[in-house]
């Protein structure tokens, strides 16, 4: 490696028990670095031969089918990859535009590895403060900005998105579906670890790990520059991180120093980066640094992520720190196999109409019987079926538009050819899943028979066993989802993305058009407005001076930018506003003090979130009251429309039915 210049401005001591565990006391933590990380930085020891050097024209699909992706490599150019990038004039504050500025991000405290929060307009403030004038080291390393207005700005290398489980195995209509731009788990669709932004302070330093789930990493340093230590994940060396990290004495401890082999490198303003699964390595961030990366699972080392999931049971990483939906986005792998190369799904038949975009066979058999059913019973004289020929050709043009949109990569009398890495990985993938007790299978909802489709994929991998590898590295894909028919409807997209002005660069954009103005309702900006119950106990306490709501408060002496409540004193019943009124009468409710009346009672549903006097719907049938929440329900209208849906799930031929048919089928 080439003589590394002095990073001794802004080393800093500290210690670590545990990467990315906040779950260990003050006294364990604070402490001091009893080796010296100045010396790790120029020391020959770390001289290994483990990286390649590769141009991004040669990193293919057909290479990771040939070589597994058992290598890190160096891309210092970025042709050929496929990636695309901001400026590198792109900053911290533009982050802050694309993402929010009241985006709440986990900041890692360096000196003692401990998270805290703090907001996207309170990260830049301290970002662009003078290096000479930080008090403290923080980093940021998970700011996960999918869905957000910066995601159109980031695109990672064409051969990524090739194998990434999440984008060939998820089903796709999931991951559609997902809005929130944040990873709380609660309104996560789909494993959201595709895209990160990473902002380090000169003197950042990130002890040894594993990337979480035994994913691999594309990395690829927009501005500033980052030095690598890398341990291969062999046998030894993995039993070794696993004793050093159970040990707690990682401040004690270099692990470089006790590795057979660790390669240190450095990656400079360009470069693009990739780790492979189960890839032990420390970061250390010589200047402020930029960087754009991202996690993935894939078919052609799973053994390995199979082994680093469970060295993350043994080390009790928490769940906020690992790989979400892990063993549920396994079931969906072997799924997608089997459908691949066999024709044989073992999704529900929501998920075949939403994903693979399918209607099965026996439903439109049954509405072709009802339909001639039908037809039949309401004429005098009966009809045969040459006597409806624009019935009998909507269910023939829907069955052979199946056949053409809805196919599989194999072609009849083609033999598909699974590489060695994919049958070794597949066959413990199976293993894995069959040796799980039943409480932790993590079978997903769109899974219908998973016993057989353990046996079904069991089949498969036998009649494979003998496959060629010379035939499998073909630079195609096995797994890919098929074109969506006509018919099919996907999930509303979206809010607009349209970037933000003031801009550095060449990111500056001319004004959006503005927006129509929107009429007056009490729909959507109400339901947000929910006022206090004053009753609760969460109303009648008291402020608990700890939370960082609380810290920000001027009353506490924080600067009151978030301006939020205490999190012990949010109402546990808050209701309507009195300003509240109904969307189709206009009027308000009752007036306080009067005695309840149902009917003037106002009531906002929790579906399409309209506020109105339950008399007002002028629909069939009543809806449902949520007993959490006060003057909340499920109104008439969704309550009918939800159990209109369940009856026939998204047939495409019901606009073609006679409404009566549709409500009462013929006896």
């Amino acid at each position: 490696m080439e003589d590394a210049p002095r990073y001794s401005k802004r080393l800093r001591s500290g210690t670590r028990r545990r990467y990315q565990d906040d779950g260990i006391s003050d006294d364990e933590i604070d402490g001091k670095r009893t080796f010296d990380l100045e010396e790790k930085l120029h020391s020959e020891k770390f001289s290994s031969n483990l990286v390649k050097r590769m141009e991004g024209k040669d990193f293919t699909l057909e290479y990771i089918q040939r070589e597994g992706l058992r290598d890190p490599i160096i891309f210092e150019k970025p042709d050929g990859l496929g990636i695309k990038m901001p400026d590198p004039n792109f900053s911290v504050n533009d982050v802050k535009l694309f993402v929010g500025s009241r985006r709440v991000i986990d900041v890692m405290d360096v000196t003692t590895q401990k998270g805290i929060e703090m907001s996207m307009a309170q990260w830049r403030r301290y970002y662009e403060t003078p290096a000479s004038e930080r008090e403290k080291l923080y980093n940021v390393i998970s700011l996960e900005f999918s869905h957000t207005k910066l995601e159109n700005l980031v695109k990672r290398p064409a051969a990524v998105d090739a194998i990434d489980w999440v984008d060939n195995m998820w089903p796709r209509h999931l991951k559609e579906r997902q809005r929130d731009s944040t990873n709380a788990i609660i309104e996560m669709q789909y494993p959201k670890v595709q895209k990160y932004c990473l902002m380090s302070v000169e003197g950042c330093f990130t002890d040894f790990h594993i990337d979480f789930g035994g994913t691999s990493v594309w990395y690829h340093v927009l501005r500033g520059g980052k030095v690598f230590w890398l341990i291969p994940p062999t046998s030894q060396n993995l039993e070794l991180y696993e004793n050093w990290v159970l040990s707690g004495k990682q401040g004690d401890i270099f692990l470089g120093d006790k590795a057979a082999a660790c390669q240190r490198i450095e990656l400079k303003q360009g470069y693009t980066f990739m780790i492979p699964s189960g890839w032990i390595h420390a970061v250390y961030t010589p200047m402020d640094t930029i960087v754009f990366g991202g996690n993935f699972l894939h078919s052609f080392n799973i053994p390995m992520q199979l082994h680093i999931y469970n060295i993350e049971d043994r080390t009790r990483v928490p769940a906020k720190f690992r790989y979400p939906f892990y063993y549920e986005m396994c079931w969906y792998v072997l799924e997608r196999y089997l459908y691949c190369l066999t024709n044989t799904s073992h999704l529900t038949p929501e998920f075949q109409k939403h994903s693979l975009g399918i209607v099965i066979q026996w439903i439109l058999f049954i509405w072709q019987q009802l339909v001639f059913k039908y037809v039949s019973t309401c004429t005098p004289t009966g009809l045969k079926r040459e006597d409806c020929p624009y019935v009998e050709d909507t269910l023939n043009d829907h069955g052979k538009e199946e056949e053409e949109q809805v196919t599989t990569p194999t072609k009849p009398g083609v033999k598909v050819h699974l590489t060695p890495f994919e049958l070794e990985g597949l066959w413990n993938l199976l293993g894995k899943l069959e040796s799980l007790p039943s409480h932790k299978k993590c079978v997903p909802a769109g899974i219908h028979n998973a016993p057989a489709l353990l046996h079904g994929i069991r089949t498969l991998l036998q009649e494979h066993a003998n496959d060629d590898p010379k035939l499998s590295c073909t630079g195609k894909p096995i797994v890919k989802w098929p074109q969506r028919p006509s018919w099919y409807q996907p999930p509303h997209p979206p809010p607009s993305m349209l970037p933000r002005p003031r801009l550095s660069g060449s990111l500056a954009h001319p004004l959006p058009p503005p927006r129509p103005p929107r009429p007056p309702s009490s729909i959507s900006a109400l339901r947000r407005r929910r006022v206090r119950c004053k009753r609760c106990t969460a109303c009648l306490r008291k402020e608990c001076g700890n939370c960082n709501y609380c810290k920000d408060m001027r009353k506490f002496g924080g600067p009151g930018r978030l301006k939020q409540t205490c999190v012990l004193r949010q109402c546990l019943a808050p209701g309507l506003p009195l300003s509240a009124v109904c969307a189709i009468c206009g009027e308000s409710g009752q007036e306080p003090g009067k005695t309840p009346i149902s009917s003037l009672t106002l009531m906002e549903c929790s579906n399409c979130a309209q506020i109105t006097h339950p008399d007002c719907i002028k629909v069939q049938g009543e809806g449902v009251v949520n007993k959490d929440l006060p003057s909340c329900w499920e109104c008439p209208k969704c309550t009918l429309e939800k159990n209109a849906n369940m009856e026939v799930p998204g047939s495409p031929l019901s606009s073609h039915l006679p409404s009566n048919l549709l409500s009462s089928p013929p006896q």
